[in-house]
């Protein structure tokens, strides 16, 4: 039988209070996602979307909701990326403690609670608008419980120089917590933006759950790049779900990095709704240790002429798992819809796995659409070719690890931001072999 939601995970301060002293339509968002948890509980490995990803120990573990009283400490990696020519804005546990306030006046960046006290109608048409709670239970659970996150507005024809970058840190609390992190970004027709996330754990943080949810609406021809490092600590469970939908003409491009975590969950959809609209989903992983990192693509192309890419390339070593589940759907009067997929995974021990399933969903009959996978290991050759060159062996296969991941990290778009990437992988590398050496 599933957890329940009493179980696992109990509600705060309790259900009678849900939605009190909030508007309507809020209210029903909240009880909507109870209602849909409490049917269904936590998904297990019989639901065909989370078949290799269990979160059957999370019933092991005693969280305590987060009540957001945990301050930014001293010390620690808090900037993973180091990105010096950027906008920042800092969360603690899913909650903004820095707002930069020399943004231009054309874009808002601000914290969910205070719209939600203050703005309500700002929120209402888009909160809950384009996250589907039908299809997620874990999302469901955020909203009944979110109360906290970042709301990001671009007006229409706004072009920024630079990049907004969100460091988002888990920080030590008194026992193991879970946090609701709701955020959400509306760009205008015309907008263009870079919007970087940094996840990043505390030294000493206790077991922690993030169930993040991000909502993300662009207008016609408005173009959004967002790039995201996953860095969290050894014992955290990282759940996190993007839905993107993407007006006329429009571009959503994700690049995705994944180096830590206990547990990770990577779910991103992207709806194609108006023609033109084009998805560009990429990403890289790293896996050893225990570790489990699960990306979970979805593209619908729900309109004719629309396009989308989705590429990954992953490393898994000793005691790693990995999973890659990527769809591509095309409805029925989705004509001329152009798709293609493709996942590459490069296992460095006897004791790695990983689990692809590449699916197609196709109801249309004038479309472009292919998909691929492949396994492999380290080409003994080459490496035997660096070792004879004076290389040794460690280091010949961290080169080679390297220019495997190098035409997915190496296309970050920003020489800066490219370089901020690849030295994300090379302190992943030091650390693997580190702990691969320690074991």
């Amino acid at each position: 039988m599933s957890a329940t939601l009493t179980d696992v995970l109990p509600l705060a301060p309790d259900e009678q209070a849900l939605g009190r002293d909030e508007p309507g339509w809020l209210a029903d968002l909240r009880r909507a996602g109870l209602s849909v948890y409490r049917a269904r509980g936590l998904p297990t490995v019989k639901v065909e979307a989370w078949k290799y990803t269990s979160l059957s120990g999370l019933t092991k573990i005693p969280y305590v909701l987060d009540d957001g009283g945990v301050a930014l400490s001293e010390g620690g990696d808090r900037d993973a990326l180091a990105l010096d020519d950027a906008w920042t804005v800092t969360l603690v546990n899913g909650r903004p403690v820095g707002v930069p306030d020399e943004l231009p006046d054309s874009v808002r960046v601000d914290h969910l609670s205070r719209l939600l006290e203050d703005e309500p109608e700002t929120l209402e048409p888009h909160l809950g608008r384009i996250a589907d709670l039908a299809d997620a239970p874990m999302g469901s659970l955020n909203a009944a419980h979110m109360t906290e996150g970042l709301v990001i507005l671009v007006d229409d024809g706004v072009v920024l120089d630079r990049p907004i970058h969100v460091v988002s840190v888990t920080e030590a609390a008194d026992g193991a917590r879970h946090m609701h992190p709701r955020h959400f970004v509306v760009l205008g027709e015309a907008a263009d933006v870079t919007l970087v996330e940094s996840r990043v754990c505390a030294p000493g943080a206790d077991a922690t759950l993030s169930n993040a949810v991000q909502e993300i609406r662009l207008g016609e021809r408005a173009r959004l790049r967002h790039l995201r490092l996953v860095a969290s600590g050894e014992e955290a469970v990282d759940l996190d779900l993007t839905e993107a939908e993407v007006g006329a003409e429009a571009a959503y491009e994700a690049f995705t990095l994944t180096l830590g975590g206990r547990l990770v969950r990577n779910e991103t959809r992207a709806r194609l709704r108006g023609s033109g609209a084009a998805a560009r989903l990429r990403g890289a992983y790293g896996v050893c240790c225990g570790q489990h990192v699960d990306t979970t693509l979805v593209v619908d192309h729900a309109v004719p002429d629309t396009t989308s890419d989705q590429l990954y390339k992953g490393v898994v070593d000793a005691q790693g798992r990995a999973v890659f589940q990527g769809k591509i759907i095309v409805r029925r009067d989705a004509q001329r819809s152009d798709g293609g997929q493709l996942h590459k995974a490069l296992l460095l021990a006897p004791d790695a796995e990983v689990d692809t399933k590449p699916e197609l969903e196709i109801y249309a009959d004038d479309v472009k659409c292919g998909h691929g996978a492949t396994v492999g290991d380290l080409d003994r050759d080459q490496v035997f070719y660096l070792m004879a060159r004076g290389i040794p062996e460690a280091e010949a296969r961290a080169l080679l690890v390297e220019a495997f991941l190098d035409d997915v990290v190496g296309a970050v778009p920003d020489g800066p931001l490219r370089a901020a990437f690849l030295g994300a992988v090379r302190r992943w590398q030091a650390g693997r072999h580190a702990a691969t050496w320690e074991a």
